[in-house]
């Protein structure tokens, strides 16, 4: 009895331990663009890709990725977020685009759809019904009678587990129809050959070989340091990602927001934009004495900063009152040009306004609320990964700045509605 009840708890742990393999297989990728060779490994709770140009690991435990250049033993942090965020926001774009065509064309059914949700992963509406014709050795599958996928009935045997996780690479490295996706997570068989054909009469074929189970081994960032030699804003980004806290508050102290309280007339701008600087490094209410208050009230300059920071329709005056009070702040002037920017993204002026953004963020990088308006920009211009490294270094100087809470509610949305990205 004793020897039992020692063994039983054994054989419990052992029944409920995960398996103790990952997956090792080769891809070899050839579309119109050109050919690319993939070695994948497939971790319990991460995937890895390498390729000539380097290395890309997606971790779904910290929703991060890290692309490493292995030639320069260097790697750059990014969110998993910045991915599914594009697609998701693209799909938006195409399916309003779609509508615009269809009602033009008044009524005619719009082809596509089911193309763009095999080239975004993501479906656009309701999920459609799937068609499938088998022969030859090659699985052939449809949605409303456009061709989507095939893939071969040959393949490497897999558990759930890892045929969901090749699915996953799937979707972040080529995309795939999410329903389709889903038929191959849950078939327990790695294809020997996938094509998928997507919008323009283009087709991505995928040819996977030597899958073989290895044992588990976490992936290691230790052989590489983060990147610290980019310049413009990725450099800004570097530098702030490779900070220890301590090293952070360090940097704090370089970068005083609130210069003093001198009201003095060639003074008093460049305070107001002090206490305006707080409010964005470090998320705090506008605080002034009534000293201050009173000289800000009195001032022209002022007054024109307040009337050129809610300027209703008129943008285009604001711009020239900013511009032309910059001599007036000589050391806050990057304020000036963080508000500037603010009317020319009004304008739809969203590549003037990201350099002006940058600018200032260069002179302080700590102005944590202006990466949320630099990461909109970046958004705007299709480049997802900078907007995510934005709001990622803005969240991590002030935590809990409630200018980030729409991108936290984003960012729930996206985990939520597309857990199969996760």
């Amino acid at each position: 009895m004793r020897l039992a009840t020692l063994i039983f708890p054994v054989l419990l742990a052992l029944a409920a331990s995960p398996a103790l393999a990952d997956i090792n297989l080769h891809v070899s990728v050839a579309a119109k663009e050109g050919a690319t060779q993939m070695d994948v490994t497939l971790g319990g709770s991460y995937l890895a890709i390498d390729t000539p140009k380097g290395r890309m690991i997606y971790d779904f435990k910290t929703r991060r990725r890290y692309a490493i250049d292995t030639a320069r033993k260097q790697y750059v942090d990014y969110s998993l977020y910045d991915v599914v965020g594009f697609r998701v926001r693209e799909m938006q774009n195409r399916r309003v685009l779609q509508g615009a065509l269809g009602a033009i064309k008044a009524g005619t059914p719009m082809p596509g759809m089911p193309l763009q949700e095999n080239e975004l992963s993501l479906l656009a509406g309701a999920p459609g019904v799937v068609e499938e014709q088998d022969g030859g050795g090659l699985r052939t599958f449809s949605i409303g009678g456009v061709k989507l996928a095939t893939w071969s009935e040959a393949g490497a045997k897999v558990d759930a587990a890892d045929a969901a996780q090749f699915a996953r690479f799937l979707r972040y490295a080529e995309g795939g129809h999410p329903q389709l996706l889903d038929m191959l997570a849950k078939g327990s068989v790695i294809p020997q050959q996938i094509t998928f054909f997507v919008s323009g009469d283009r087709s991505v074929s995928l040819d996977v070989s030597a899958v073989r189970s290895v044992p588990p081994q976490a992936y290691d960032l230790k052989p590489y340091t983060p990147e610290r030699d980019g310049g413009g804003i990725d450099g800004v980004f570097d530098r702030l990602a490779a900070l220890t806290p301590e090293q952070l508050a360090a940097l704090r102290g370089q970068y005083p927001c609130d210069i003093g309280d001198d009201v003095g007339a060639a003074q008093v701008l460049d305070t107001v934009l002090g206490k305006l600087e707080c409010r964005l490094s470090y998320g705090t209410p506008l605080s002034m004495t009534p000293e201050v208050k009173q000289a800000a009230l009195a001032s022209p300059s002022v007054k024109l900063l307040f009337a050129a920071l809610d300027p209703g329709k008129d943008s285009e005056n604001a711009l020239k009152t900013l511009a032309a009070l910059r001599e007036q702040a000589p050391r806050k002037t990057y304020m000036l040009k963080v508000f500037e920017a603010g009317q020319r993204g009004r304008l739809k002026q969203v590549k003037e306004a990201s350099r002006l953004l940058t600018e200032a963020l260069q002179t302080n990088p700590l102005l944590a609320g202006v990466y949320e308006d630099l990461g909109e920009m970046f958004l705007m211009q299709y480049d997802s990964a900078r907007a995510w490294r934005c709001w990622d270094t803005g969240r991590r100087l002030v935590p809990g700045f409630v200018l980030f809470d729409k991108i936290n509610k984003f960012e729930a949305e996206l985990a939520a509605n597309q857990p199969e990205y996760f």
